[in-house]
């Protein structure tokens, strides 16, 4: 475990440097209102993206190892499913674009098409992520990274262009380059898996559905939770104060990302496959020992951070923050707080009951959007720094409250084998 959670890290290494030098290279190279925009069209893809294949990423993760000996079939099914889903994001994604960010078609085609790929990145990177293959989930994700770094440099720096888009274009171009690449190591690899056959199955497709699209709703409504203060700031105040906003709160959210997602990424398919062999005390302390990690990461973290907060705000972003530690201590907490919460929900994926997930994400949505449209207009961003400290508070508790009453129940206990 401790050797795949050292891979994952070292793998997420580059991407984690990349995303922080994307913030900062963004913010000073294109501006904090442009680089408002990117954030604001960006996460809308995002946004988009989980609803198309969210669900996709679930049922692979839940059930591709419930199938064995039946891989490179269910892998194609899943393949077919991520194709379809694909071309609904370039078509709702193209709606978007152009009613509601008003782009241009050329604009529009290169924000869609980012997304159509981008979806194939993340169907490659679960599959290696289910079949406990985290060399090449670190490989393909981090190669990516570096192609945007570099296409992104050459854009601004070599032909001078400045407006948000040229993050797009970057962005494209590396998944394309990627997954060129991708296609020909695997074409030597003769015991890869084979997507061109469209493969599909009713049933199969109704039992995935009925499992991940509620989890989906959940990732969407989460990742809602966490960037509507930014759409919120754009309609109250500028796209300059969205801009110095959501720099802050990426650069924390990729630290936090970055410091705990191989936590996470390590301990899910062991907890899933423990859970499926009846095994329910083992996953659950499983649980356990990944949330000691994530706290015990959180408190570094925060305490590096916490003594360079004023060189990372001043010299390195060029940002003059609003109550900096303010807004630094909530957003770190939220953050952390929140890559916690992905574990601690864990127990209500695994006994299939996401429903009682959606109902504590409608319930911290609900304080979010509250707060932020109370408070926001009067304070500030500092003020949707605290508001989303409070919504992962209130999630969390939700949740809690939930587990006690399962666990009551005796949902926890394994059932005897017969």
């Amino acid at each position: 475990m401790r050797k795949d959670i050292l891979i994952y890290f070292s793998g997420k290494a580059i991407p984690a440097v990349v995303n922080l030098a994307i913030i900062i290279l963004a913010v000073r190279l294109i501006g904090k209102e442009e680089y408002g925009k990117y954030s604001l069209v960006f996460y809308a893809t995002m946004l988009l993206s989980t609803l198309t294949i969210g669900w996709i990423q679930q049922g692979i993760l839940r059930f591709l190892s419930a199938y064995p000996g039946e891989e490179t079939l269910i892998s194609q099914r899943f393949f077919s499913l991520t194709l379809v889903s694909s071309f609904i994001a370039i078509l709702t994604g193209s709606v978007v674009c152009i009613f509601y960010f008003h782009l241009r078609a050329l604009e529009t085609g290169i924000v869609t098409l980012y997304l159509f790929f981008y979806n194939f990145l993340l169907f490659h990177l679960t599959l290696n992520q289910t079949r406990k293959k985290p060399l090449q989930y670190a490989l393909l994700e981090g190669g990516y990274s570096l192609f945007f770094l570099f296409l992104f440099l050459l854009l601004a720096l070599v032909f001078n262009r400045s407006r948000f888009i040229v993050l797009f274009v970057a962005m494209l171009a590396a998944l394309i380059i990627n997954e060129i690449l991708r296609t020909t190591l695997y074409s030597t690899n003769k015991g890869g898996t084979h997507f061109l056959r469209f493969q599909q199955d009713r049933v199969f497709t109704r039992k995935v559905f009925q499992f991940g699209f509620p989890v989906t709703i959940w990732l969407f409504l989460s990742y809602l939770l966490n960037i509507s203060d930014r759409f919120i700031i754009k309609e109250f105040i500028s796209y300059e104060s969205t801009g110095t906003y959501a720099a802050i709160k990426d650069l924390i959210i990729k630290i936090s990302t970055f410091t705990t997602l191989p936590v996470l990424l390590a301990y899910h398919p062991r907890i899933v496959e423990q859970w499926n062999r009846d095994q329910r005390k083992e996953a659950l302390q499983l649980i356990r020992e990944g949330l000691r990690y994530c706290l015990a990461i959180t408190f570094i973290i925060m305490v590096i951070f916490l003594l360079f907060n004023d060189i990372i705000y001043t010299h390195i972003l060029h940002l003059a923050v609003k109550n900096p530690w303010q807004v630094s201590v909530t957003l770190l907490l939220s953050a952390f707080l929140w890559q916690a919460a992905l574990l601690v929900h864990k127990p209500l994926e695994l006994l299939l009951k996401p429903g009682f997930m959606l109902v504590a994400i409608f319930v911290a949505l609900a304080v979010n959007g509250v707060g932020n449209l109370l408070l926001v207009p009067r304070f500030g961003y500092p003020a949707a720094a605290l508001v989303s400290l409070v919504s992962v508070i209130t999630y969390l508790i939700v949740i809690f409250a939930f587990l006690f009453h399962f666990r009551r129940k005796g949902e926890f206990i394994s059932t005897p084998s017969a």
